[in-house]
């Protein structure tokens, strides 16, 4: 490709082969190495790119970049639906809607959540993330989720039980 040279042997084919000693070689490939150093950021740099290219805000990509960039080993980070419960309401008997209040009789628990738990929180989608990455890396996590979800987009990062 165009973009990979090997400076070392650039300066050594850039030498008059009559001059071609170990002390001018050594001289050549000295005066490159600011050069050589500049190319191989550059070429991280390129590589990171092509990586954020190859990536979207779809469920499957931004899970794969998440465990790549967070948790290469075990892959713990998922990502699920907004909705993490369904939501329940509550009526009076005047109200005349078709859920109520079980008597005590009936022996029915009810559990109550709150509104973040429930379907009307607004969220699109919900990351969930293991304890020590939450703690550690949280900030570089959100940063990441924000380069990629798409505009409008709401979602909450969830530590995960164990």
């Amino acid at each position: 490709m165009w973009f990979k040279i090997d400076w070392n042997i650039f300066a050594l084919d850039n030498i008059p082969t009559m001059l071609r000693k170990p002390s001018l070689a050594f001289f050549a490939q000295t005066l490159l190495k600011p050069l050589n150093s500049l190319y191989y950021k550059w070429s991280n740099w390129r590589i990171d790119n092509l990586y954020k290219l190859e990536h979207t805000g779809q469920i499957c990509s931004l899970e794969g970049s998440l465990n790549d960039g967070f948790d290469r080993i075990q892959r713990r980070i998922y990502i699920g639906n907004g909705q993490t419960h369904k939501t329940f309401y509550i009526y009076t008997e005047v109200e005349s809607k078709t859920v109520y209040l079980y008597p005590e009789i009936e022996n029915k628990t009810i559990y109550l959540r709150t509104e973040s738990e429930t379907a009307d929180t607004g969220l699109d989608f919900i990351v969930f993330v293991p304890e020590e990455i939450y703690n550690a890396q949280f900030f570089a996590l959100d940063a990441h989720i924000k380069f990629y979800k798409s505009g409008g987009f709401r979602y909450k990062i969830f530590i995960i039980d164990e």
